[in-house]
């Protein structure tokens, strides 16, 4: 019966599944994970979580988000393997041979994009630095985060979830739906509102642009660290409306559609133009390039 449902359908219903296993392995993995934690510090897991609202103790913060993001890609690995069809890290994208430069192209995209915000802001009048202020072990802890971050949701929103919508149907219609399935699952997130929603849409096409040319993950992995790392950690916003102590200090002032207020540049109209231009930017680089190489391998198979 189930061989005569659309091959589209199929590719909705795997994901579908594939999203309710995933919050729900995640989520128990998190509070597991945090509990652990707070039996290491001997703390409640209430007083673990307090603290770990307040700057001082970052490091708490840290350690139960790096459980966490553990947790999601130990989830991502798992439910193709229970459905009998184990996908290795590399079938999902994480695959290094050939795309360093793209890596680190992904990385500077994410600056530049990133960087030109907070550049407009500034001149706009929207933001104004307190203080510039520099450690070096939370700065370290960062990195590590947000690297693990973006192999995270990654591997589940483009390395997972769009490459099995691209299965079953058109890739600029998988690419769509994808980003919507990843603006949702911020639905839950600290400040989140209508523009946040829409430009965390846009992210998804930023982010899955590159995918559905290359099937490869490390794009989108170089931009997703830098674009969330100087985010937070350097240019001190909040990050997806995730509170991060950066090297600047900064407050931002001003109609919160312009400065995104709460949750951070992510939710500011200023992010759109933008996000659209990295969209073109990327679209134009690596369509082309797809072309190419794909008329490089018809000539090499006639040969």
């Amino acid at each position: 019966m189930f061989n005569a449902v659309p091959i589209w359908l199929k590719a909705l219903i795997n994901v579908a599944g594939f999203l309710l296993f995933f919050i729900f392995f995640a989520g128990l993995g998190r509070i597991l994970f945090a509990y652990l934690l707070a039996n290491i510090y001997g703390i409640s897991l209430n007083q673990l979580y307090e603290l770990s609202s307040q700057p001082k103790h970052h490091d708490k913060l840290l350690l139960q988000e790096l459980g966490g993001v553990i947790v999601e890609i130990v989830a991502v690995w798992l439910f193709p393997v229970l459905l009998g069809n184990k996908l290795t890290f590399k079938q999902l994208g994480i695959n290094w041979k050939g795309k360093t430069k793209d890596f680190a192209s992904g990385c500077l995209l994410g600056i530049i994009l990133i960087t030109a915000g907070f550049i407009i802001m500034k001149i706009m009048g929207f933001v104004q630095v307190v203080k510039l202020e520099f450690h070096p072990i939370m700065f370290m802890s960062y990195i590590i985060f947000f690297v693990c971050v973006a192999i995270s949701e990654e591997l589940m929103a483009r390395g997972y979830v769009l490459s099995t919508l691209m299965k079953g149907m058109n890739k600029y219609v998988a690419l769509s739906t994808s980003a919507l399935i990843f603006s949702g699952l911020h639905l839950m997130n600290n400040h989140i509102a209508l523009v946040p929603l829409f430009n965390l849409v846009l992210a998804g096409y930023l982010l899955g642009m590159y995918f559905i040319f290359q099937k490869n993950l490390m794009f989108p992995i170089g931009l997703h660290f830098t674009w969330n790392f100087f985010q937070g950690a350097v240019f001190g916003f909040e990050v997806s409306g995730h509170s991060i102590q950066g090297i600047i200090t900064q407050n931002v002032m001003g109609n919160i559609l312009w400065t995104g207020g709460e949750f951070g540049f992510e939710g500011s109209i200023i992010a759109v133009p933008i996000v659209i231009a990295g969209i073109l930017f990327i679209y134009f680089c690596y369509s082309k390039k797809s072309s190419l190489e794909k008329e490089s391998l018809s000539k090499l198979q006639e040969d």
